[in-house]
């Protein structure tokens, strides 16, 4: 499904799978309960990182001003409600839902600057934190924002400013990134 103008959308996801198994009719609500509980499911069994609120509390108490990206689950609402179950969500002070609140998700640069403007800051004042090199810094760097990769899983690619091995060393990197 990548690279499709529906690629996020489950309910597409299902319809193309069941066609190629052949099964041509399938009830539409059917499928869209099935996207809903794929949702329920994966949500219950994707925790945040270990180091994620840790480091983000942090940065917090630091001063900095927190925002998220996130690209739309392809049903309108749901990454959103999948955001508010994270425990510390609250503590980001603007959150853009790409393909919801933009008219593309990433790397579709409107997301980021929207996020920047949500802030009130400039874009090139931003430090952005992905873990995706294909749809984190291309998008990110064409508003001007420093990127940082966390490396989690080897992602190679995407010429970031910055390569970090987990959000642990993200106050670290911040610290060594020149003011603008």
């Amino acid at each position: 499904m990548l690279g499709r103008k529906f690629r996020y959308n489950r309910d597409v996801w299902w319809k193309t799978l069941f066609k190629e198994l052949g099964l041509k009719r399938m009830n539409p609500e059917w499928i869209h309960d099935l996207t809903l509980q794929y949702w329920k499911v994966y949500a219950a069994n994707s925790p945040p990182f270990r180091d994620a609120e840790p480091t983000v509390r942090k940065l917090k108490r630091e001063g900095y001003k927190l925002g998220m990206v996130s690209d739309s689950d392809g049903t309108p609402g749901m990454k959103r409600k999948r955001i508010r179950q994270v425990p510390f969500h609250n503590i980001f002070e603007a959150i853009v839902v790409s393909g919801e609140d933009t008219p593309r998700v990433k790397p579709g640069h409107e997301s980021f600057s929207l996020v920047a403007k949500k802030l009130g800051v400039q874009p090139k004042s931003c430090i952005y934190v992905g873990d995706n090199p294909r749809t984190d810094i291309e998008g990110a760097k064409a508003v001007g924002m420093i990127t940082v990769i966390v490396n989690r899983r080897g992602n190679r690619g995407g010429a970031p400013d910055y390569r970090i091995p987990n959000l642990r060393a993200l106050p670290q990197t911040i610290g060594t990134v020149p003011a603008i």
